[in-house]
């Protein structure tokens, strides 16, 4: 018990330590990651949503394949141990999958021009989730332990089939989502990889440390570092307040997207915007998005968000960078405070 006591201290620890470091990487990205150019629809900047949105996605499923290793392997040789893990593994899943759903949500609302679209992908995740969701379900409607944690286990190792699903489902069905191969080279930057590889890595620990206490926890583990329920606010906290950073533009009522601009030796001259209006530069600002000009032509400013004074143009994240980020830090100090409470019951 001494040793499980330490073992459990040392994850909040790493939780804590390695929280801080993503959600400083996170806010960076939404301030200075790379972004396409050039997108289908809406503003460039909501692809900025990469670096919040896939992480999580593919920390649910790791947590979902883990969930199905530990369902396996209950059934093949037993122990309440195993069990433990089984729930622990999908419950921490369903809520980063929670998260995948309303963060897609948000990002296809711009990019996709309504936030829910019955893509392939996107539906096939609801449907993960769901079949997720009917395990507690199953196993709350079971009065014998036993038999709740054998039958439970049993339909874990079914469920995860959709998981492969939602992988295969764009590449048999036209999706919106963008293919490896159109979006390839954009991920395959080196500038873009070492700020999303890390991003995943962060995510994926965070998530396997979730899940570790959350086991422990359900035999009857009740160590609380005090210290661990003040971290949970302050992911929350950080994450509202840097949210409200982003999003400062939207509330002076001054952001409006450029349909339209004449750029000349890398700087604006005019602009005209969704909202009607032409903005002529007395004299001609820097683009704020380098290179000025596209391959065809187009200046860059083109479709974005911005906010312009007399002698500037600055481009605005979309808010659904600013949604997100709150919403991913949210998650990660909810989850935090969760498993931070004073008491806990046994399995």
């Amino acid at each position: 018990m001494k040793n499980t006591t330490r073992g459990l201290v040392f994850a909040y620890a790493l939780v804590l330590a390695i929280g801080l470091a993503d959600f400083a990487l996170a806010f960076y990205d939404a301030l200075h990651a790379p972004f396409p150019l050039r997108v289908s629809m809406g503003a460039p900047t909501a692809y900025l949503n990469i670096y919040l949105h896939v992480p999580m996605a593919w920390a649910s499923y790791v947590l979902y394949t883990g969930a199905f290793v530990s369902a396996l392997l209950y059934l093949i040789r037993g122990g309440e141990k195993l069990d433990y893990y089984v729930r622990a593994f999908v419950t921490i899943a369903s809520i980063y999958a929670i998260f995948t759903l309303v963060s897609g949500m948000a990002w296809a609302s711009e990019s996709w021009g309504a936030a829910w679209n019955w893509d392939p992908r996107e539906t096939a995740v609801l449907l993960l989730l769901l079949a997720y969701l009917v395990y507690f379900v199953l196993r709350g409607s079971i009065p014998d332990p036993d038999r709740a944690s054998s039958l439970s286990a049993a339909y874990a190792v079914a469920a995860y089939s959709m998981v492969p699903v939602s992988f295969i489902a764009p590449r048999l069905v036209e999706s919106l989502h963008p293919t490896s191969k159109s979006f390839g080279s954009f991920m395959a930057r080196p500038e873009v990889l070492k700020l999303f590889v890390p991003r995943v890595v962060f995510a994926t620990v965070i998530a396997l440390l979730f899940t570790y206490i959350a086991a422990l926890k359900l035999r009857g583990q009740a160590l609380n570092p005090k210290w661990a329920r003040l971290a949970a606010l302050l992911f929350i906290a950080l994450g509202l307040s840097s949210a409200l950073l982003l999003a400062h533009p939207y509330f002076t009522g001054s952001v409006d997207r450029v349909v339209n601009a004449k750029v000349k030796d890398g700087r604006v001259l005019e602009v005209t915007l969704a909202g009607g209006g032409r903005f002529v530069f007395d004299n001609p600002v820097s683009s704020p998005i380098k290179p000025a000009v596209l391959d065809d032509g187009t200046p860059s400013i083109v479709s974005n968000l911005v906010t312009i004074s007399d002698n500037s143009i600055e481009v605005v994240r979309h808010w659904s960078v600013a949604f997100n980020l709150a919403a991913y830090a949210t998650i990660i100090g909810s989850v935090f405070l969760y498993l931070s409470r004073p008491t806990a019951r046994g399995g």
